[in-house]
């Protein structure tokens, strides 16, 4: 199991583990390669939501041996969005970054590539949320909103942007806030202040290689070996554990050691059990670990997990 103080170590001896965006390259889709659903669903960590409008988000791959977009990079997120008219009515999605602190009062400059179907733009946005439990500040919306003109093309954008101070603002006491960023593909008029007046359209829309740093300058996109270990703090997925224990006539209960220490202790399900119908966690999840328990005896057992502790 990889710990999070592990995770810090190997950070802390490179010189730069400089972007603060996760699986910004889109290589790690542990729940799936697509999704019509609002949430988590398809790239780690992205989290693509939509009211009112649907979309699709899913996986791309780029063509071998490419060259618009560099450092041979192998997915791409898309949103592929039909947009219906309501004030209310969005697609976007956002990443939740770990802790509302994170890069407060500091310039900052995002960089990605992306491209649409036709001309077309987007908007990008940060937000701080300063969580829940106790008496937090209420959260801050259309923190530096950037609009981006995409074209049918592959495009690098960048935007050097100042990210306010959270000097005199309560945080809430359950370790769940965060700073988010966001792009946005379609808002109807209740966010104009948040989109830079996007409004509603339809389209397809490509973005990868997303890069956020601070500073004034975009450099190249980082490439880290441990992309998978930094997703996994926020979720897991096993695709089978395996026990075997002697036979019993009392409930057998074991414990599952989590691949790396989650960011808190994890809502832990079993998509499937190989048949086992009673399989179920036993006691409260930790960071690192949780238990299993079988009401009947066994000898041999197969089953999948899921764990999750996103924000």
């Amino acid at each position: 199991m990889t710990t999070a103080a592990e995770l810090a170590s190997y950070a802390s001896s490179f010189p730069s583990f400089r972007n603060r965006i996760i699986n910004g390259n889109f290589d790690i889709w542990q729940r799936g390669t697509s999704q019509t659903s609002s949430g988590y669903g398809s790239a780690d960590r992205w989290e693509s939501f939509h009211s009112g409008s649907t979309k699709t988000a899913s996986q791309q791959a780029f063509t071998v041996g490419q060259t618009d977009v560099p450092s041979n990079p192998k997915y791409y997120l898309r949103h592929v969005v039909s947009s219906v008219a309501g004030s209310g009515n969005r697609v976007l999605v956002n990443q939740k970054i770990e802790g509302v602190s994170t890069l407060a009062g500091q310039t900052v400059t995002l960089s990605f590539w992306a491209k649409a179907d036709s001309n077309k733009s987007i908007a990008t946005e940060f937000v701080h949320n300063f969580g829940t439990g106790g008496s937090p500040s209420t959260a801050i919306t259309g923190i530096q909103v950037v609009t981006h003109n995409l074209t049918a093309s592959w495009q690098k954008f960048t935007a050097t942007v100042a990210i306010p101070s959270i000097s005199g603002k309560t945080i809430g006491s359950d370790n769940n806030d965060y700073i988010s960023f966001a792009f946005w593909f379609d808002a109807g008029s209740d966010y104009n202040s948040r989109t830079n007046l996007l409004g509603q359209q339809s389209g397809t829309f490509d973005i990868a290689q997303v890069q956020l740093e601070e500073g004034t300058v975009a450099t190249p996109f980082e490439h880290r070996p441990i992309e998978l270990a930094l997703c996994q703090r926020y979720y897991q997925i096993d695709e089978e554990i395996a026990i075997r224990v002697n036979n019993t006539s009392t409930p057998f209960r074991a414990p599952i050691h989590l691949k790396v220490s989650m960011r808190e202790s994890p809502a832990v399900a079993f998509p499937s059990g190989s048949g086992l119908t009673n399989l179920s966690v036993y006691g409260t999840p930790t960071k690192h670990h949780f238990n299993i328990n079988h009401s009947t005896q066994l000898v041999d057992m197969s089953a999948t997990y899921t764990a999750d502790a996103e924000l």
